[in-house]
């Protein structure tokens, strides 16, 4: 379960930074995708859809986190008794 956990916080991390750089990009022109050089980013803003992509990713990983949580602090609970 606490290899899950690990897993959804990588995740996090990665979907909610390629959100915030199409944010950035699109929106006030800084960011991680305007510090990149293009050869990377070509792929990204070509395909625009991937932003939504990532949010799915960012609210699936959030929900996800907060299940196995509770499952892993019932675990714990289980093994003190």
């Amino acid at each position: 379960m606490k290899l899950l956990d690990v897993a959804l916080n990588a995740v996090i991390l990665l979907s909610a930074t390629v959100f915030l750089s199409y944010i950035g990009v699109y929106y006030f022109d800084f960011g991680l995708f305007t510090a990149l050089p293009e050869s990377i980013t070509e792929f990204f803003l070509s395909a625009g859809a991937l932003q939504y992509v990532a949010l799915a990713l960012v609210v699936a990983a959030l929900i996800a986190k907060a299940l196995v949580g509770r499952a892993i602090a019932r675990q714990e609970t289980r093994r003190q008794i």
